[in-house]
């Protein structure tokens, strides 16, 4: 692993773990509330309030979604925003329809209307940060005549 690596890794973690908060607070939380597979009183007993989150769960999480996007996108040979969004997006597509879809199929966890906004999220979020993995892993690249901007 090299640094440059390990620094896309890290900066497409927070990237993403930023996106699906952006998210989750300004549109999700709303929409699950008012699109309910269970019970209020059932979804607050899986889910934890805000300051029950445990930290180093959400740093191991973060982390390893930063690191799957970037490595994901690394072996995709993408080296520019734009090659990023379109390694991303297949990336994202498949990822989250197997989880949103599996979770859907075989659970409570997700209303019908849930699982396809969550998944329009989940994608977008996923699919910037794909972006952001392979700007960062191209910087200082030449491509063509050009060289990326550091």
């Amino acid at each position: 692993m090299t640094k440059k690596f390990i620094v896309a890794g890290i900066v497409t973690a927070v990237v993403s773990l930023l996106l699906n908060a952006v998210a989750y607070f300004l549109f999700l939380k709303d929409f699950f509330q008012e699109h309910p597979a269970v019970s209020v009183e059932f979804m607050q007993q899986l889910h934890r309030q805000p300051d029950q989150l445990i930290g180093w769960a959400m740093l191991v999480t973060s982390l390893a979604m930063g690191f799957l996007i970037t490595t994901t996108i690394k072996w995709s040979g993408a080296t520019t925003f734009v090659s990023g969004l379109k390694n991303g997006f297949t990336l994202a597509l498949l990822f989250w329809g197997s989880v949103n879809f599996g979770l859907y199929a075989s659970s409570n966890f997700f209303s019908q209307a849930s699982v396809f906004a969550d998944y329009a999220c989940s994608v977008t979020a996923m699919t910037l940060s794909g972006a952001v993995a392979a700007w960062m892993l191209g910087r200082g690249k030449r491509v063509g005549h050009e060289t990326h901007a550091s």
